[in-house]
């Protein structure tokens, strides 16, 4: 009797054809006093208090509205502008902006502005020679750095084959990854299967190499013989990136508050 019989196989692979489980976590550290020709920016949400980076920062809440959408402007301390856009959480904004003739200065300062009234909600000042990898400054937080970055982009392909005796029609190829689940039968290039044919869906996204995050993916293949008995499929591709100790905060906090106060209280006393 015929069978159906179909077979899912899930490959991750970089842009140059590196595996993905096998991309190398970039240097944190930014190239040190010198001014980067391009910033990476998530858009976070939230106030000063969440500030963490290695430098002394300037971070002014003006008033604590920070909404899930914002309007972010970003440039150098003579006014010139370098980004201006619309963002809402979870977005990435470029500074200089695609629209931008300027280049960065060695002092970025980006204010974050309330989408309705356009009331200003928050100011940032930072030294943008001194700058690490996931550094958090107020509601943003650096993703990359010139070639240094945290986001790689990355393309899934989902192979799918009829190892069956009968053929089939693929009908469904649900990819759940976190709490995101999609049918992504759209993506198959070709849905009729003979017996020993193979087809394939490619997805492309964006991977945070920096996260230290697992990141698993499911797919569930059904397809259908002519019998309507249909056959189905599932497999699993774990994705983890393991994280370097991070350095950036940790040094500069540590010299400055040791030394001056030893020697001044001691000598004018004594006259």
């Amino acid at each position: 009797p015929k069978e159906c019989r179909v077979d899912a196989s899930i490959t991750c692979a970089d842009d140059e054809g590196t595996e993905c489980n096998e991309i190398p976590t970039p240097s944190f550290q930014c190239k040190e006093g010198e001014v980067p020709d391009a910033l990476v920016f998530s858009y976070v949400g939230g106030g000063c208090e969440q500030s963490f980076n290695s430098q002394e920062d300037e971070c002014e809440d003006v008033q604590n509205v920070l909404s899930i959408t914002s309007r972010v402007v970003c440039g150098k301390e003579d006014g010139t502008v370098l980004f201006s856009g619309m963002v809402t959480i979870g977005d990435k904004l470029t500074v200089p902006g695609k629209d931008s003739d300027s280049v960065l200065g060695d002092i970025l300062v980006c204010e974050i502005f309330e989408t309705g009234d356009n009331g200003l909600v928050q100011k940032l000042r930072f030294d943008t020679t001194e700058l690490s990898l996931k550094d958090k400054y107020g509601s943003l937080r650096l993703e990359s750095c010139d070639e240094n970055s945290c986001l790689v982009p990355i393309t899934y392909t989902y192979d799918i084959r009829n190892i069956g005796t009968d053929e089939m029609d693929v009908t469904t190829l649900m990819r759940t990854r976190g709490a995101l689940s999609a049918d992504l039968i759209g993506l198959v290039d070709d849905t009729s299967l003979e017996v020993g044919e193979s087809t394939f869906a490619e997805e492309m996204g964006e991977v945070d190499v920096c996260s230290g995050e697992d990141i698993k993916t499911t797919v569930k293949v059904k397809a259908d013989p002519p019998s309507g008995i249909p056959c189905l499929d599932e497999e699993d591709y774990d994705l983890s990136f393991l994280i370097p100790p991070t350095e950036p905060p940790t040094e500069p906090p540590t010299k400055s508050p040791t030394e001056p106060p030893t020697e001044p209280p001691t000598e004018p006393p004594t006259e």
